[in-house]
């Protein structure tokens, strides 16, 4: 409650006094609209908006008779959703006191998603392979009857990328308890140098540890590269193949 949260200043996206007479009013309008609110998917503007949810457009509608912004943000609809669902009762039965309604918190939370695209990737051998004549060599190459990749591995380049999909692996609160897990990498400092890691694996005779160390190293390198491709493409283009 508001009053519960005085010696904490609480801070809000919209001013809630405007909020209270605001949904009041569109109850007032279509009852049905604040009376079948059950869960987060009957007040989920972010999805709703562009498929013409009628609770949604009367807020907006007529929030600058309240006092409230004639263009509400995504954010500020989320905030409304919480309130809604939080305070549902209070506003059929038209509580005018808004002190008496409680404020949504705002939370923190951690996301594990996966990136899925398609992407062009080359890897880059060199063979070493007798003949008489170059041309009879490519004849054997564009057969498959020899394989490039028999050869010593050079190294892997990467093109363009298409069809980017996301998808959620698991989000979660975070808490007190695991707030501290959480590392900024951005800012992160590492308290080492690139000398003490040089001798690091220099020194160290674990294969499996090198193997781990060495895949985590690639897939950063795969990540900049990829990075780097998006930020100088200008169209993305399918991959040709040539014969």
């Amino acid at each position: 409650m508001i009053s519960e949260q005085e010696q904490k200043p609480v801070t809000t996206p919209l001013n809630v006094k405007g909020l209270v007479l605001l949904l009041q009013h569109v109850h007032k309008i279509e009852p049905e609209w604040i009376e079948s609110v059950e869960s987060y998917e009957d007040v989920n503007f972010a999805e709703s908006l562009y498929f013409g949810n009628k609770l949604g457009k009367e807020i907006e509608k007529h929030a600058r008779l309240f006092g409230l912004p004639t263009k509400i943000s995504a954010d500020e609809f989320d905030f409304i959703s919480a309130f809604i669902l939080e305070n549902k009762n209070k506003i059929i039965e038209g509580i005018k006191d808004y002190s008496e309604y409680i404020i949504p918190k705002q939370k923190t939370f951690i996301i594990t998603g996966e990136e899925r695209y398609t992407a062009r990737k080359g890897d880059i051998f060199e063979l070493k392979e007798t003949a008489y004549n170059e041309e009879y060599l490519k004849e054997l190459i564009n057969s498959h009857e020899i394989m490039v990749s028999d050869g010593k591995f050079i190294r892997e380049e990467w093109g363009d990328t298409w069809d980017m999909e996301q998808e959620i692996l698991e989000i979660k609160e975070v808490t007190p308890e695991n707030v501290n897990e959480q590392v900024d990498l951005d800012n992160f400092q590492a308290p080492f140098t690139s000398e003490d890691f040089v001798n690091y694996v220099n020194s160290e005779f674990d294969i499996e540890m090198l193997g781990m160390m060495q895949n985590v190293i690639q897939k950063r390198m795969n990540f900049l590269k990829r990075m780097v491709d998006m930020g100088k493409r200008k169209e993305i283009k399918g991959f040709r193949r040539f014969d």
